[in-house]
């Protein structure tokens, strides 16, 4: 039977199929867009877990009172008048600096009446233990330069002003807040804002605290509003987080925050980037996805002022009465989470000019006249019981519909994009003049270069990929040298604002998800060839030992997902040091599979190197870099003179092995590898040039030596003369640039203190470890609290902790696996004959052996550069000479 039904004219077939792929990558697009929607609907409907957490142990409505300027009459009066207002606590400062001089002499006389006051009035006191004498405090915070709200140099001496205020007004005080606002300056003296150095003091207060009051309810730190993320300010619900990070969470009962409205109202949805009332919210969410659900929030300051130019902002009189009684009614209705509510202040002690004052429950200095907003105030508080909040509607079947329609839409994506003649496509591109190829790809990375503008950016990812996709193998092979030069410029990536976020791209990594289609599409004719029934077991004669390498570590990477809390930071981690290299590796296994693509490959890393040793040593020459023992250290694009070096020492053994080469392109990667040298002396590492680089020498020689009647011949005259010019290099560095750094134990001391603090981590987690990226997250809680060390570490500093903290025991038995797979590669008998096999293979060992045994004193896999590197060398020593073909008879693939 004839179908009635018109064929389409094949012209048309294709441009139909290519209108229908636009409009489904359009709905993919709106359906992130959507996602991203939902989320932030998601994030602001609010925070309702039920049961409450608690009875209410505190009346909800506070406020923060400066009473020790006042005459006790004054005082008194004061208290009276909150008290008949409905007011349940006050919260008052005592400031170390007056209480206790000099050591070991106090001063009680003031707060003696303090206490008097608040139990003649009936008045919860909430004390605030805060400041510090000026004998206590270090150097940089006295003197010309003296700051009153800087930490003590000596926690234990803050820890004994704590037990000397519970031990005397222990039984008429339950509330401690220790200390005040440690996330902003100047609240943590003349230095940069330390969360891991509060969790110190905090560690040392608390037990004191406590065993001079048992019945104490430690509040943590006021952490201070701020959307900031630098050295002066630390946003509070990253000071929180890092707070659980350093094992914090023993040390307070409650979360003390400072919700002010910042001009908006109370219903303003919270959001990470914004200062409003709900804001609040946002370190609830924090709190519950460390797990700690069980803590309530104390909101000890909040408010909106009215008065112009206020850093809270700025409202009219009729606002603040009305936000003030909203957000009131909004924290007692929707937040059981929320213990308290408190006021920012009753009567500053500050000049009536001061901004302050917008928040005053009097009129003005030395009367007793309410402003409008403490009648609002005292109307608004809540009577009775707290009522339980409604569950919130669910969002699992919106998620659902989303997920369906995800799968729909690539389904059908899918299908269009098979009618499309992409084959002849890519043939048409082919022929073009290769100028004209080359200038079209220089305009696109120009423009990516350039563009911040998010649409803009996928664009180019979506050319990028067509244009990979059009060259088929060669494209593909282009992506992959393309990820392999941009490798060390990883911090200098794109930031794609989302709804609920910002997505960060590094540059190698654009590079390697555009490379993606012409990928599959080339795994996919390899594919067709293999599972045929005549050639069943085929695959299997493929699969080499680093293949299941591959696999066992991928398997490690989805074992971390069992460790919970951070999830980004697992993520994040996941994605740079496990699924990100091994599709580098996977590309490496796929596509260099002969000398000509190897020598691709690996001359990219080389010019990689190259360029990021040419930063560094333009911008150390204008000044740039870290000084460390007096020596000024280069750091370029890793801004990490150590991670530098790292990199650079793995990527100089390819310089050497391809200087090594016979051929006229000798002086340029003699000329390469010169400059790496020169950058690695200025980088000043210890480890590279004590460790690494003799290391990778030593293995350079050992290969060379045994390759029998096909040993390296003139090479090694080569070697000698390199290894000559390396040796003067650093010995130059090392007796001229930085003699004093060789001879500071300083480093080496500290290295043994993280050691140290890495096992118990790895201990505590002995099986699977933390998993990727957790390290930040958990190594502060093993900070010992008597050193010195750094904090914000991302690794243990050590090959073996870093396999034993990242994947426990099962890490360890990966990395004993790899390190004998890695033996016998080098041992195994089919190895390359031809001089640039022989050299290319003996210098990519090299350099992975350098990086083993520098790897002994700092990282290995744990950044994101140099996990890729080291896969992109299992990739290349995976390769059997049988596999691909030689040297005399390559041709383009």
């Amino acid at each position: 039977m004839v179908d009635p039904r018109p064929a389409l004219r094949p012209p048309l077939r294709p441009i139909l199929a290519g209108v229908r792929l636009l409009i489904w990558i359009g709905l993919a697009g709106g359906l992130i867009l959507l996602a991203g929607v939902q989320n932030r609907a998601q994030q602001q409907a609010g925070i309702r877990p039920t049961p409450p957490l608690q009875e209410q142990i505190v009346p909800f409505q506070g406020v923060t009172v400066d009473l020790a300027h006042l005459s006790p009459s004054q005082r008194r009066a004061d208290l009276a008048r909150l008290r008949a207002a409905g007011f349940g606590w006050v919260r008052q400062r005592l400031d170390w600096q007056h209480l206790e001089p000099q050591p070991g002499r106090f001063d009680w006389a003031v707060t003696d009446d303090l206490m008097a006051a608040f139990v003649e009035n009936e008045m919860i006191p909430v004390l605030v233990l805060d400041g510090s004498p000026d004998w206590a405090r270090a150097d940089q915070d006295r003197g010309g330069a003296d700051n009153p709200f800087a930490p003590p140099v000596q926690p234990a001496d803050f820890a004994r002003f704590a037990a000397a205020v519970a031990a005397r007004y222990g039984p008429h005080v339950t509330f401690y807040q220790l200390w005040d606002e440690p996330n902003v300056a100047p609240h943590w003296g003349n230095r940069l804002i330390d969360p891991i150095a509060y969790a110190r003091l905090l560690a040392a207060a608390s037990p004191a605290l406590r065993t001079a009051d048992p019945d104490a309810v430690i509040l943590l730190a006021a952490l201070a509003p701020t959307v900031d993320r630098g050295h002066m300010a630390i946003d509070e619900v990253y000071f929180l987080e890092r707070l659980y990070a350093a094992g914090a969470a023993p040390h307070f009962d409650a979360v003390a925050v400072q919700p002010f409205g910042f001009g908006l109202p109370p219903a303003a949805p919270p959001d990470p980037g914004a200062l409003n009332f709900r804001r609040a919210e946002l370190v609830r969410r924090a709190m519950l996805a460390a797990g700690d659900a069980a803590t309530p929030v104390w909101a000890v300051r909040a408010g909106w002022n009215q008065r112009m130019f206020s850093p809270w902002g700025t409202v009219s009189e009729t606002n603040q009465i009305r936000f003030a009684q909203e957000a009131t009614a909004l924290a007692w209705q929707e937040w059981p989470w929320l213990a308290a509510l408190g006021w920012a202040i009753d009567r500053p002690a500050v000049p009536i000019t001061d901004p302050l004052w917008g928040f005053a429950l009097v009129d003005a200095p030395g009367t007793d006249t309410p402003s409008p907003v403490f009648a609002a105030l005292s109307a608004a508080i809540p009577t009775g019981p707290r009522p339980h909040p409604s569950p919130l509607p669910g969002f699992g079947w919106r998620w659902f519909f989303l997920f369906a329609a995800s799968l729909v839409t690539i389904w059908r994506a899918w299908a269009a994009s098979r009618l499309l003649p992409w084959a002849a496509w890519g043939k048409g591109w082919m022929r073009h003049p290769l100028w004209l190829r080359a200038g079209a790809w220089a305009i696109l990375v120009g423009v990516y270069f350039l563009t911040t503008w998010p649409p803009l950016i996928v664009l180019c990812w979506l050319l990028a990929a067509l244009g990979f996709l059009a060259e088929a193998r060669q494209g593909a092979r282009l992506g992959l040298g393309l990820t392999v030069v941009l490798l060390p410029f990883h911090i200098y990536h794109k930031e794609l604002a989302l709804v609920t976020g910002v997505l960060t791209v590094p540059p190698a990594y654009a590079a390697l998800f555009a490379t993606l289609p012409a990928l599959l599409q080339t795994f996919r004719e390899g594919a067709t060839k293999f599972w045929n029934m005549t050639d069943l077991v085929a695959p299997s004669r493929k699969v080499v030992a680093t293949d299941w390498l591959a696999l066992a570590w991928l398997g490690l990477g989805i074992l971390g997902a069992l460790q919970g809390w951070p999830w980004m930071a697992y993520a994040a981690g996941l994605t740079q040091t496990v699924l990100v290299p091994l599709l580098l590796y996977a590309g490496m296994r796929l596509l260099a599979v002969d000398v000509r693509h190897q020598r691709m490959i690996l001359g990219a890393a080389v010019l990689g190197a190259t360029l990021a040793a040419g930063v560094g040593i333009y911008s150390w020459a204008g000044g740039d870099g870290t000084v460390v023992d007096g020596v000024r250290r280069l750091t370029g694009p890793t801004f990490s003179p150590n991670h530098m070096a790292l990199y650079l020492e793995r990527c100089l053994f390819l310089a050497i092995g391809f200087a090594a080469v016979p051929g006229r392109a000798r002086w340029i990667w003699t000329g390469a590898g010169l400059i790496i040298v020169a950058a690695l002396a200025l980088t000043a590492s210890r480890g590279a040039w004590l460790l690494g680089i003799p290391a990778g020498v030593v293995v350079l020689w050992v290969l060379g030596a045994r390759s029998g009647p096909n040993r390296l011949g003139e090479g090694v005259n080569r070697l000698l003369i390199w290894g000559g010019l390396v040796g003067l290099s650093g010995g130059a560095g090392i007796l001229w640039l930085w003699g004093e750094r060789l001879t500071n134990s300083a480093t080496l001391i500290g290295r043994l203190y993280v050691w140290r603090g890495s096992l118990a981590l790895w201990l505590d987690h002995l099986w699977l470890g933390v998993g990727p990226g957790r390290f930040f997250w958990r190594y502060p809680a093993y900070l010992l609290p008597q050193v010195a060390n750094e904090p914000n570490l991302l690794h243990p500093h050590n090959l073996w902790l870093e396999a034993a903290t990242g994947g426990g025991i099962l890490g360890l038995v990966w990395l004993g696996a790899a390190l004998v797979i890695g033996v016998r590669l080098l041992r195994r008998q089919d190895n390359p004959t031809t001089p640039t096999q022989r050299w290319l293979r003996a210098a990519v060992a090299a350099g992975l052996v350098a990086g083993l045994a520098h790897a002994q004193v700092d990282a290995f896999s744990a950044l994101p550069d140099l996990a890729a590197w080291n896969w992109m060398a299992l990739g290349i020593l995976a390769w059997r000479g049988s596999d691909g073909v030689t040297e005399s008879t390559s041709r383009p693939g």
